[in-house]
């Protein structure tokens, strides 16, 4: 009887999908969350999103402009890669939102007007290829809100006068735990050109190890002048190296242009000039000395630049040389880069001790700031850049249990409609079709 009760079930159930088709296989939306329908755009738009995000990344650190579906990120195959993503973060989406309206937060009007004149914007230029994506206005906006949201959590219990605030004697403590400080001089090394076999020619190579030669030599010229020089007073080695710099270019330059102007002359310009500042000019001051902004690969430190002296101001910036790095937060692979090796370079060096260092790159010479000398100031700069680096894993643990908590239903047949090619293929199709037109 009972088993005769559950095919009746069954059965009648089959019978209710086929009176009303669009409620059994209705893909507007891609889960519920309690009683709450997650529009089916909100889940394109992250895809979509992580997918031009991932293809620019794959462009500029591989140079791959085509066959992306072969690639992986993260140990994932593309696709899949995209798909959990975008699941995780709609699932994330509706974590927050829920968790805001139990908390009985609000957006203020200021940020509705902002995010609404963001879709005003985004919709004149981009709406058509968005609805095309089978991603409506009201999704975008959602998104944009869900965004928003997260962020005003994130304060509410990290900010000042949050839950859980973060206070100013926390924030130097992790500065002195985790930060380095250091300033830099780096002088290029020049490689060896390659024939059409790629194999570096004799003569390449024996010109190669010339200019090497060269750049290593001024370095430790530097070097020696760096002997016994303060962390602070090492600006005026800084100096003296861009002069040196600017010299080199103009030398070159001059000494390109009287080549260019004797061409059919016999003689040539000396190719020890030449080399020495191949090697040299090749790393400018602005490549390690003064880019105070430059970040570690896998840190989130602030820039600089947020504890520069207003450029209205007279006066210089007292920082501009120097450089306030994250190493602490860095995992092995970070540290394995080429500044990761850098850093922990510095990590291991006494302050106010100019040293010699040397990878495939350049020749170096570091040196070693005491990070307690700045770093009441630099917490007070760069607060909010700090605030997210320290507490950012924990918020993320915070959201994965509100997720856990949550009566999440996907709709598995949204899913499987909307995949990532089927996501790339609407874009290619979308972009050939309005650039043929």
């Amino acid at each position: 009887m009972a088993k005769a009760k559950k095919i009746t079930a069954a059965l009648t159930a089959a019978l209710l999908c086929t009176a009303s088709l669009t409620s059994c296989s209705d893909t507007s939306y891609v889960m519920t969350a309690g009683d709450s329908k997650i529009n089916a755009g909100i889940y394109i738009y992250n895809e979509l999103t992580e997918m031009s995000y991932q293809m620019t990344m794959m462009y500029y650190q591989k140079g791959i402009k085509k066959d992306y579906f072969d690639q992986k990120v993260d140990g994932k195959a593309f696709d899949e890669y995209l798909s959990d993503y975008a699941l995780t973060a709609t699932k994330e989406y509706a974590a927050v939102v829920d968790k805001f309206n139990e908390l009985g937060l609000t957006l203020s009007d200021e940020d509705i007007k902002s995010i609404n004149d963001s879709i005003s914007s985004t919709w004149d230029s981009q709406g058509e290829f968005y609805e095309s994506e089978g991603i409506s206005k009201e999704s975008v906006k959602l998104a944009l809100k869900g965004s928003k949201m997260r962020e005003e959590l994130f304060d509410y219990y990290y900010a000042e006068g949050g839950e859980e605030a973060v206070s100013d004697d926390e924030m130097v403590k992790y500065l002195d735990d985790n930060y380095l400080r250091y300033k830099s001089i780096s002088f290029a090394k020049t490689k060896a050109s390659t024939d059409s076999s790629s194999s570096a020619t004799d003569s390449s190579t024996d010109s190669a190890a010339a200019a090497n030669e060269e750049a290593k030599a001024k370095r430790d010229e530097f070097l020696e002048k760096a002997q016994g020089v303060s962390f602070d007073d090492f600006d005026s080695i800084i100096d003296e190296y861009n002069d040196y710099v600017a010299s080199k270019k103009a030398k070159d330059s001059s000494s390109a242009a009287d080549s260019d102007s004797s061409a059919s002359d016999s003689s040539t310009t000396s190719d020890d000039t030449s080399s020495v500042a191949e090697s040299d000019t090749s790393s400018t001051a602005s490549d390690d000395t003064s880019s105070v902004s430059d970040s570690t690969a896998g840190s989130s430190s602030a820039s600089d630049s947020d504890s520069s002296t207003d450029s209205s101001s007279s006066e210089p910036d007292p920082y501009a040389n120097e450089k306030m790095m994250n190493y602490g937060a860095m995992d092995d692979s970070q540290k394995d880069t080429t500044n990761g090796k850098i850093l922990k370079e510095v990590s291991g060096m006494s302050t106010d001790v100019a040293t010699a260092y040397e990878d495939d790159n350049a020749y170096y010479i570091l040196i070693k700031g005491d990070i307690k000398g700045r770093d009441t100031e630099y917490a007070k700069d760069n607060h909010e850049d700090l605030l997210k680096e320290m507490k950012s894993d924990e918020f993320q643990k915070k959201l994965t249990s509100w997720v856990e908590k949550l009566d999440i239903k996907v709709n598995n047949k949204a899913i499987k409609r909307y995949t990532p090619k089927v996501v790339y293929d609407k874009q290619t199709e979308y972009y050939s079709k309005n650039n043929n037109s």
